[in-house]
């Protein structure tokens, strides 16, 4: 089902816009600057740079493939790429299915090259909490290129589908505390229609407050397992790229 041209088509264009040279670079700046800060600190410095470079360099290189994505697809339509590719002897689930496979080989790079920065920042200190955060942040990239890859199929605007792709992605960076908030039995107006709301919401968001938390680096791993990490990105990935294949295949050209 997967097009080795078609893969090898995405991938040529993210070494085209300089993707992997421009993350490197700020996988590069993210660690000086955690280093400058962690220096700062009169107490523990290695850890607060590790904690700070995990944090920005996970959400940096979730918008540089975000941003990528939608973009590329969105320029892709517009210059009646699809169309020629799908003229070819290339069916459009394999058209979608190629692309997945192609934007999860990018987001295994990127997890890589951070993963790389966080462990480069205090080597002594890698153990099982790295290697866990590790694994996580690789499914959640993964899970955030799926969700790209659908919103820029869908949405006719690049700008837009950036920007429910990064709502998204901050809703299931929050889902926690609000149903943390919901469940201390805040009493107001309207309150158990938002509360209801909510809980319906949460079922199919997926949980990535749960994900590459940096207490990990620090404490080493907690009560997530590596099963639910796995159980959760290959849930959720499968339903986005079954209603982009939806999508796509309804779609009249």
């Amino acid at each position: 089902m997967l097009s080795p041209p078609v893969i090898k088509y995405a991938l040529t264009a993210a070494i085209r816009d300089r993707l992997i040279l421009s993350m490197f670079l700020l996988m590069a700046v993210g660690a000086s600057l955690a280093i400058f800060l962690g220096s700062a600190a009169i107490t523990e410095s290695d850890q607060f740079a590790v904690v700070f470079a995990a944090g920005g360099l996970r959400f940096a290189g979730a918008a540089g493939l975000v941003l990528f994505i939608v973009f590329y697809l969105r320029r892709s339509f517009e210059s009646k790429d699809v169309e020629f590719l799908l003229s070819r002897p290339v069916s459009r689930v394999s058209f979608v299915l190629s692309h997945s496979a192609a934007f999860t080989i990018l987001a295994t790079v990127i997890a890589f090259f951070v993963v790389l920065t966080v462990c480069a920042l205090a080597p002594k200190a890698v153990g099982m909490g790295h290697m866990l955060w590790a694994a996580s942040l690789l499914v959640e990239y993964i899970i955030i290129v799926n969700v790209a890859l659908f919103f820029g199929m869908v949405l006719p605007s690049a700008a837009a589908g950036s920007l429910a792709v990064f709502a998204l992605y901050l809703l299931a960076r929050i889902i926690g505390q609000i149903l943390g908030t919901i469940h201390a039995g805040m009493s107001m107006t309207g309150f158990n229609v938002l509360s209801n709301t909510m809980h319906v919401i949460s079922l199919i968001v997926p949980r990535l407050d749960l994900m590459a938390q940096t207490t990990w680096l620090i404490y080493g791993p907690g009560d997530i397992s590596f099963v639910f990490i796995l159980v959760q990105g290959v849930t959720y990935s499968a339903l986005v790229i079954l209603a982009t294949l939806v999508d796509l295949t309804r779609r009249q050209f």
